[in-house]
């Protein structure tokens, strides 16, 4: 059972058909519905969030790490004054430590008890990843002679493999000669978790060795020599 007792207009939306991941918060902040979608996507049970505040369980985050979530929020008080509430992308964090960028529209419903929270997420992580590795790739550039571009100039574009932002993360820590556990406990992942992420950057680089990862890099112009 994903839900509490709810309004007759809010049940109405939780039998609306949509392709978005919904959760629903109350007046009170409470969390009052919260759907598999939201489960799948944020990797927390209905069960374990429904009738509490929506800022202790959601826990949202924005891009410079200054928390989002919190009683008094800006999303409340825009709905509570009438306002409309623009989408907006969240870092929201799951009970195994991780954390997922997600979109999110806001739908504010007014009841007898006062203004619900109709909110709609979809994932956004790749886009963010996609931006991190633009911005990691620039500040690699503004560390190299001539930048990234002049060193790769007489290579094609396709030669120089389309890196995530953790997979960037992974191979300056790899290029610091950091193991597979201390990368695992500054990024606070589980040791497979670093695994994966390590054989993933491997097969995008071609290589068979972290060491000719390294290699490869240095040679794309990606690493310092």
């Amino acid at each position: 059972m994903h839900t509490v007792r709810l309004p007759q207009p809010i049940q109405r939306f939780v039998e609306y058909r949509t392709g978005d991941a919904m959760f629903i918060v109350a007046p009170d902040y409470r969390v009052v519905y919260w759907d598999t979608r939201t489960e799948f996507l944020t990797g927390t049970r209905a069960e374990d969030v429904l009738g509490k505040a929506c800022y202790d369980v959601v826990l949202g985050e924005r891009e410079n790490g200054e928390t989002f979530c919190s009683w008094g929020c800006s999303v409340m008080r825009m709905s509570q004054e009438g306002r409309p509430v623009t989408s907006y992308d969240m870092l929201v964090s799951a009970p195994t430590g991780g954390k997922r960028w997600v979109n999110v529209s806001t739908l504010s419903v007014e009841c007898e008890d006062g203004i619900y929270l109709v909110h709609l997420l979809r994932d956004a992580q790749d886009t963010h990843e996609t931006l991190e590795m633009a911005r990691g790739l620039i500040h690699l550039s503004k560390k190299q002679p001539g930048g990234i571009a002049a060193n790769v100039a007489t290579r094609s574009r396709k030669d120089i493999p389309a890196l995530t932002a953790r997979q960037l993360e992974m191979l300056k820590l790899l290029s610091e000669g950091k193991s597979v556990k201390e990368i695992k406990t500054s990024l606070h992942l589980s040791e497979a978790t670093v695994r994966n992420h390590i054989r993933a950057l491997l097969q995008a680089l071609g290589a068979h060795s972290q060491l000719e990862a390294l290699a490869r890099a240095r040679t794309l112009g990606i690493l310092n020599s």
